[in-house]
């Protein structure tokens, strides 16, 4: 079990890296969007799996957007949403992952994984 778990985590890292080039030669469209399709499944697969790091992650938020005093009676109820939220976010992308949303197979949540940075805001 141990073995299938690592092997998946190997698959789908190796998969998820877009590379325009293989060999010296360029990819064709159709190996372009099978590409993209198994990225997007390896996203959905690392949201399942990684879910759970929202609430130490909503925890930091908060005690940095509102003060130490918000991070637990803030941060812990948003990050068991935010918990519910990117493992559904990750079920639908696995469920899904063959059908561009949008005319595209890029991530549905901003950050994509628990562990980046969420894009500024314009203001």
């Amino acid at each position: 079990m141990r073995f299938l778990f690592i092997l998946l985590v190997v698959f789908c890292a190796a998969g998820s890296l877009r590379a325009e080039t293989v060999a010296g030669q360029d990819l064709s469209h159709t190996e372009g969007v099978v590409q993209d399709m198994s990225a997007k499944l390896c996203r959905g697969i690392f949201n399942v799996l990684t879910c759970w790091g929202e609430i130490p992650r909503q925890m930091i938020v908060s005690g940095q957007d509102r003060g130490w005093w918000a991070v637990l009676p803030v941060g812990i109820p948003s990050g068991a949403i935010m918990t519910v939220v990117r493992a559904g976010v990750g079920a639908f992308e696995i469920g899904t992952f063959f059908v561009p949303i949008d005319d595209s197979y890029g991530p549905i949540m901003d950050p994509a994984f628990v562990w980046q940075k969420s894009k500024p805001v314009n203001q």
